[in-house]
């Protein structure tokens, strides 16, 4: 393996790969789709691994990968690949090795009861992996709300790193509501931590019949499951949602896990969630021009005006849910 690592590790970044290329014994494929790793498939008569370097950076993004999947390994949960390895020292990219996991990716979201019921029993299965069953060391989430109080400091946090000369209004105005709105939610009751994957982009779910297996992970830690499924209906690729869709995706996600503060809790943090896209967008039009936002992946050359739309679409929605 260290010598596979080694290869593939000297390889440029950014290179242009053909479609696959043979090195050795190993049949090598360069897979797109992040912006913060580069992954390759590792083909062998005797292996067939995903190979995933990460930008380095305070996340440790591939400790968490390793350490996320090591926990559904221990709490016997089979929603993820295995992990095999972990180096963060030893190459200029931590790296993190996992076996390959075949199935179907589309970009398309849940279009029916049975594939979104699908979707969410991967999420009710995910969650009982708990601290209280996994030893596995794990940090807390990188983004999981736990209370509206903890969700105004994340939007608090992420305010700050925009100087106040580059908040247009219609970012002031969110955060407004966003203030007003967190001020006036009944206390909830505290709920037990769960791992959480924080990433539902739907193109990092593998689909096998009825099974979904999730990968990307680097994000992942404990939180409030209850955030996963806010998380979910707030993230770009399910915006389309109707407001129907979402109730029933709350009301099947509390019956399915029998927390009966599931639904208010939900409803709570998604339209913070709203506010944190927001948030988050605007960071990304400051910071990405200025280079204050590494990525290991180009961007594409329209990057400025599709994010642009975006943030505007997240204005108007989290304008919406926070009155």
């Amino acid at each position: 393996m260290q010598t596979l690592l080694a290869y593939l590790a000297e390889q440029e970044v950014t290179a242009v790969w053909p479609e696959a290329r043979q090195w050795q014994q190993w049949h090598l494929q360069r897979i797109g789709g992040g912006a913060n790793n580069v992954l390759y498939r590792a083909t062998s008569a005797e292996a067939d691994w995903a190979v995933k370097f990460t930008i380095r950076d305070s996340r440790r993004r591939a400790w968490r990968e390793f350490n996320a999947l090591r926990a559904l390994q221990a709490a016997g949960l089979p929603l993820a690949p295995q992990p095999l390895w972990l180096d963060e020292a030893s190459y200029p990219l931590p790296v993190v090795v996992q076996t390959w996991v075949e199935g179907a990716v589309t970009a398309v979201p849940p279009q029916t009861p049975q594939e979104w019921e699908s979707l969410l029993r991967h999420y009710v299965t995910l969650h009982k992996a708990m601290p209280e069953n996994v030893a596995i060391p794990l940090q807390a989430a990188t983004v999981n709300f736990v209370s509206a109080a903890a969700a105004h400091r994340f939007l608090q946090q992420g305010l700050a790193c925009i100087p106040p000369a580059f908040r247009p209004n219609s970012l002031l105005i969110v955060m407004d509501l966003a203030d007003r709105f967190a001020a006036v939610q009944p206390e909830l009751p505290p709920i037990t931590l769960s791992l959480c994957r924080t990433d539902p982009n739907i193109l990092n779910f593998v689909r096998q019949g009825d099974a979904w297996l999730s990968v990307d992970w680097e994000n992942s830690g404990w939180g409030d499951p209850c955030f996963e499924i806010a998380d979910l209906l707030a993230h770009p690729c399910y915006l389309d949602i109707d407001a129907a869709t979402r109730q029933w995706i709350m009301a099947w996600y509390a019956e399915a896990v029998g927390e009966e503060t599931a639904v208010a809790r939900i409803a709570t943090y998604y339209p913070l969630m709203l506010a944190w896209w927001v948030v988050r967008l605007t960071r990304m039009l400051y910071e990405i021009p200025r280079g204050l936002d590494q990525r290991l992946v180009t961007r594409p050359s329209d990057w400025q005006a599709q994010t642009q739309a975006k943030y505007e679409r997240y204005v108007a929605l989290a304008t919406a849910a926070l009155q």
